[in-house]
């Protein structure tokens, strides 16, 4: 019995670290007045592509502006290889969601990225939205 537990155990780490992708390390770029941060941030390679998530949270009490995530791969001298933009989901930070951890957000690179690339992720806030005057001479609503 104990034979077989040992060989269960070793078959799984042999098995596991054969599914195991690549995984590359993320930076997070700082933003001026940053009152929002990432948490379980994590890039890795599935396929013939690389898979970028993680999550976002405000420490204020109206959540997060609106925006979306940037997110480049550099090689380790610095040389842009590919970037991405890719929005959260809920788009609101509940009560709830804060709890939870925060919105999710993932981005994919079609391709693998080399083994000493560095994945650097930002917020990125949308420009405030500007008022529109309504495209009819006169209120229908009387």
């Amino acid at each position: 019995m104990k034979k077989f537990l040992v060989s269960l155990l070793l078959g799984s780490c042999v098995i596991a670290s054969a599914w195991a992708g690549e995984n590359y390390s993320v930076e997070i770029v700082p933003q001026p007045d940053q009152e929002w941060r990432f948490q379980k941030l994590m890039a890795y390679s599935a396929d013939a592509s690389t898979k970028v998530s993680g999550r976002l949270t405000s420490s204020l009490p109206m959540g997060l502006p609106r925006g979306h995530v940037d997110v480049a791969a550099y090689s380790q001298s610095g040389q842009l290889i590919a970037e991405t933009t890719t929005d959260y989901v809920p788009s609101m930070l509940t009560h709830t969601m804060k709890k939870k951890g925060g919105v999710q957000f993932s981005a994919v690179f079609d391709k693998p990225l080399p083994s000493d690339a560095v994945v650097k992720v930002a917020f990125h806030r949308d420009p405030p939205r500007t008022e529109v005057n309504p495209s009819h001479s006169g209120n229908i609503a009387k």
